[in-house]
């Protein structure tokens, strides 16, 4: 029992020397982009409109996710990095975080920085950008819900880069994961042929994110 009490005391104080040890990263950058063929929800067509003849809707990305996403990439870089890894920002007059904006399909709430700034900031010992991009192509064609082939081939890539405080590359890193498994598709129009309505069981959040932890887990 004394042995085991002076395991557990010596732990006690090594432990922490270890985390002080380490290499303190930061990510200044990670871009999330989706083809937004792959998570348009609801897609309604007007058929005897020549003008704004249809729209389509996508469902919102939760900010819960979007933060378990920032988690999973700061534990797979502590991973490969050995360090400890979070994420930087850069901050505005009002000292908010400035974060991507989510256009043109890339996922809002992430941090966005150039390497230049993130130098200059002098905080971390490591700077990493990472890059998530969820296409439409490129990957396996898969079978629909009613034995169909689809006509998306979806894939995952992804890109890391770590930069030392002097700017020089120091790891650097790509992964493409190609097979989605199964998507389903559903299309209804109206009795009279002037709407239709196809709602694409393609990729929700939820989806999104399961799909990036085990494309993560390949990296």
């Amino acid at each position: 029992m004394k042995t085991k009490g002076l395991v557990i005391f010596l732990m006690t104080l090594i432990f922490p020397l270890f985390l002080s040890a380490q290499k303190s990263a930061g990510i200044y950058y990670i871009s999330f982009r989706l083809d937004e063929l792959l998570t348009n929800d609801v897609k309604v067509t007007f058929n005897d409109r020549k003008f704004f003849s249809a729209y389509s809707e996508s469902p919102i990305f939760p900010e819960e996710l979007v933060d378990s996403i920032k988690l999973a990439i700061e534990r797979k870089m502590s991973e490969k990095l050995d360090a400890k890894v979070i994420c930087v920002y850069r901050m505005n007059k009002n000292n908010k975080a400035i974060t991507t904006n989510g256009l043109a399909g890339e996922l809002e709430g992430m941090p966005v920085n150039s390497k230049g700034a993130a130098l200059k900031s002098n905080e971390k010992e490591i700077y990493v950008r990472f890059n998530v991009i969820i296409k439409s192509s490129g990957g396996l064609t898969v079978t629909l819900g009613n034995n169909s082939r689809s006509k998306y081939k979806p894939m995952v890539f992804m890109q890391a880069a770590a930069y030392d405080a002097g700017g020089k590359k120091i790891f650097a890193q790509k992964k493409s994961v190609k097979d989605f498994g199964k998507l389903r598709s559903i299309e209804n129009t109206s009795a009279d042929g002037s709407v239709t309505v196809r709602k694409s069981e393609i990729l929700y959040p939820e989806d999104i994110y399961q799909i990036f932890l085990i494309s993560l887990s390949q990296f």
